[in-house]
């Protein structure tokens, strides 16, 4: 029976919906973002639990596991970051499929002054991006890219817009989770985990 396969990715689902784990989430106020990306950040706690309610129907219980360790305890502030190589790995919740964990790539994330600049350096599908503080996490925006282009600026009107939000994984813990809230392709909520390298 599917809800006795997977007794931890349901208590992750109920964590994340739990008040009692919320964080303040990040606020796009002092940053210009479209209608349509306003309206997704403000729903991403309900993207994720639609992403993790889907994820139940997952055939491979190694990757529910993956999933259950990143939100079993919920996401904490951020605190630091920082800045370097960094291992990266993509999760789709929910969509084409019910849920897909890649491998690892690589991802850097530089200080600007006025907040990080994020890219995903190697795999088909990429991403490069701007992060500024906003509420417990740093808010994202960005664009996807694929490997054979070169890297792309956040519109306000395309279909490869990004935006989310970036939270530590596990109160001190060097991993960090950034969500990326109904994307326009394939699946319901993106995550991509970052590891630091060194």
């Amino acid at each position: 029976m599917l809800f006795n396969r997977c007794p931890a990715l349901l208590l992750a689902l109920a964590v994340s919906a739990s008040p009692a784990v919320a964080l303040e989430p990040c606020d796009p106020a002092d940053i210009v973002l479209s209608d349509r990306d306003k309206a997704r950040l403000a729903d991403l706690e309900t993207s994720r639990v639609r992403g993790l309610a889907a994820a139940l129907a997952a055939e491979h219980p190694g990757d529910q596991a993956t999933v259950s360790e990143l939100y079993s305890e919920g996401l904490a502030p951020l605190g630091e970051l920082p800045s370097g190589a960094y291992q990266c790995r993509t999760i789709k919740l929910g969509g084409i499929t019910p849920l897909v964990v890649y491998d690892f790539f690589t991802c850097e994330i530089a200080e600007t002054g006025a907040g990080y600049e994020i890219l995903k350096t190697s795999g088909s599908q990429r991403l490069s991006g701007e992060l500024k503080a906003s509420g417990d996490g740093l808010l994202y925006r960005g664009a996807l890219h694929y490997s054979d282009e070169q890297p792309r600026a956040y519109a306000g009107k395309g279909d490869r817009d990004q935006v989310g939000c970036l939270f530590r994984a596990r109160e001190g813990e060097n991993t960090y989770v950034l969500e990326l809230p109904d994307p326009v392709f394939e699946s319901f909520h993106d995550v991509l985990v970052l590891i630091p390298a060194d």
